[in-house]
């Protein structure tokens, strides 16, 4: 019986737990110092388990099965044991200075206990009954959790969870979703642009609007004479002469095609308000499931895999790199060969540096609701960006980096009783641009340095799904969806 579960398990939890062992008994291998770091009697813990868990099938011939179970009963206490604690650890400290030992401890753990889930089967301690479901469920999303929440820190570990997230969704049963009843892609496309009513594309809120090009420029051309100041590309993801189409415009308009790409089961970090400046933002990890239903994707009301409440506000996905968690939806783009040009810092941008990781290049998503119920803040990002409309409509409000002694960030003027806002969000704008108000220019009152220094050179525009914006860094942005169809960018800073 033993033998049989480890086998179904495949291969892959197996190499992993014999990496693992061998790491652990290397005081010089970077996990181990780490993972020593949480205290010695933290690494005995874990190499207990990792060994154990090698062991088992050995252990299970030589043995009666009762001791075996008994050993595994023990090893799944210590695992939940250094679960709790890891956790604790990375919750009590502002996560910005939580130690990075903290949250390798937790990434291991997470993955060596769902490989003693994967070996033992769907069981509590102590020959507890469990739910076949929900046992894999949380597997999955404890494996999802160390990608959100440690982004699987270490050599491989990103690697693993995804691989073992794919074993255990085998283990799930048929995935409902597979149904007449949830609507395909291309007709609910095509659904969405006869019911979508239609939306003011004048200029609300600033006197200029942001220029379209109507042919995109050569990389020569765009070094040249584009570098520092925005432009837009209509119809860019549709496909042009020199760049190919990309499916995402049409494929991620399915939930059906999401799940079945993603697999069941998965989990997301979202944010939960209107804007991530308002008083009562606050995060959440959701089911994907839960979120792609809360945004509007159309999908059969029963197959929403549920785990929590649903609060009032709304949810969105922002800034968030989806694709590390989700690699199989990165086949469905082309990166635009902008992203590729290496370009100098801009003019009004001398302290500009590309990206630090290995391609210099960092790729985002935004996916929320339309009916301009979500707000971005204007704000600056420090590098270039590629911003695709894949999904939806987007209102966006620009201003040069020159306008920011004007902009009245947050933290500029620090007084007692200011919240997290004033300490972390210097480059956001109090400004409540794009946010629904029955007359802009009642803030005149409020802002007059805005209005007098901002307003006159803010340029404003509505993306159309399949355009594309390309903005240097330092610009102030400030974006609303717009429409009733769910939204969906990817930002790619270079």
């Amino acid at each position: 019986m033993h033998q049989d579960s480890a086998a179904a398990s495949g291969d892959i939890p197996t190499l992993i737990l014999s990496d693992l062992a061998t790491k652990l008994k290397d005081g010089d291998c970077e996990e181990t110092r780490d993972i020593k770091s949480c205290g010695p009697a933290v690494l005995c813990m874990v190499f207990v388990c990792v060994d154990k868990l090698l062991r088992f099938g050995v252990t299970a011939e030589a043995t009666s099965h009762s001791r075996a179970d008994m050993d595994m009963d023990m090893v799944l206490l210590k695992l939940k044991t250094l679960e709790t604690l890891s956790h604790e650890m990375i919750n009590t400290i502002p996560f910005n200075v939580v130690p990075r030992h903290w949250l390798r401890l937790y990434t291991d753990i997470s993955l060596i206990r769902v490989i003693h889930d994967l070996i033992i089967g769907p069981r509590g301690g102590m020959g507890e009954e469990v739910e076949i479901e929900g046992f894999w469920m949380e597997a999955i999303r404890r494996l999802d959790k160390a990608i959100i929440v440690a982004d699987a820190i270490g050599n491989r570990r990103k690697k693993w969870a995804l691989d073992l997230i794919k074993i255990t969704q085998t283990k799930l049963s048929l995935s409902p979703l597979r149904c007449d009843e949830i609507q395909g892609s291309r007709s609910r496309a095509k659904r969405f642009k006869l019911e979508e009513p239609p939306i003011d594309t004048s200029l609300l809120f600033a006197p200029n609007p942001i220029p379209v090009l109507q042919e995109p420029p050569s990389i020569e051309e765009y070094l040249q004479n584009y570098l520092n100041h925005p432009f837009i590309l209509r119809g860019y993801l549709r496909g042009t002469s020199s760049s190919p189409p990309w499916p995402a415009c049409d494929r991620w308009s399915s939930a059906e095609y999401l799940v079945d790409t993603v697999g069941r089961g998965r989990v997301i970090p979202v944010e939960v308000g209107k804007a991530y400046d308002d008083i009562n933002w606050t995060q959440r990890i959701v089911p994907f499931t839960e979120f792609l239903h809360r945004a509007g994707f159309k999908m059969n009301q029963i197959d929403v895999e549920r785990r929590v409440t649903e609060p009032s506000s709304p949810l969105y996905l922002a800034q968030y790199a989806l694709f590390d968690q989700f690699p199989e939806l990165e086949k469905d783009m082309c990166f635009p060969d902008y992203v590729w040009s290496n370009p100098p810092p801009p003019d009004e941008s001398s302290s500009y540096t590309s990206p630090p990781n290995d391609d210099g290049l960092i790729v985002n998503v935004w996916v929320g609701s339309g009916n301009s119920e979500i707000i971005s803040p204007a704000h600056t990002d420090p590098y270039y960006n590629c911003y695709a409309q894949v999904l939806g409509r987007k209102r966006v409000w620009l201003a040069p980096p020159s306008c920011g002694p004007y902009m009245h960030a947050y933290g500029e003027k620090t007084e007692v009783g200011d919240g997290l806002a004033d300490q972390y969000m210097t480059n956001t704008s109090k400004v409540p641009i794009l946010k629904p108000i029955d007359d802009f220019k009642r803030l005149e009152s409020t802002y007059p340095e805005f209005f007098d220094h901002v307003w006159p050179r803010s340029l404003e525009e509505l993306l159309e799904s399949g355009d594309m914006m390309v903005m240097p860094p330092g610009w102030w942005h400030a974006m609303r969806a717009e429409g009733t169809e769910p939204a969906w960018s990817v930002s790619m800073w270079y």
